[in-house]
């Protein structure tokens, strides 16, 4: 299971516009979107937004699936 990080799952997506933007805000290159589930809904200055979690290539998940 260590060797299931995020950046070799077929859920994992890190060429989105929306996450290369964000990459340049935060200036962190190793992040993407967690496409396994619907996106979510979370509050950020007093305003409701949608969508895909944010992971890090690093990160790891007991739903991983191998990118073939």
């Amino acid at each position: 299971m260590i060797g299931h990080r995020c950046k070799d799952c077929t859920w994992f997506d890190k060429e989105h516009e929306s996450v290369k933007a964000i990459k340049k805000i935060v200036g962190k290159s190793d992040i993407g979107y967690c496409r396994k589930h619907k996106p979510v809904v979370f509050l950020s200055e007093g305003h409701y937004w949608g969508g895909w979690p944010l992971v890090d290539t690093l990160d790891l998940c007991g739903e991983f699936r191998k990118e073939e």
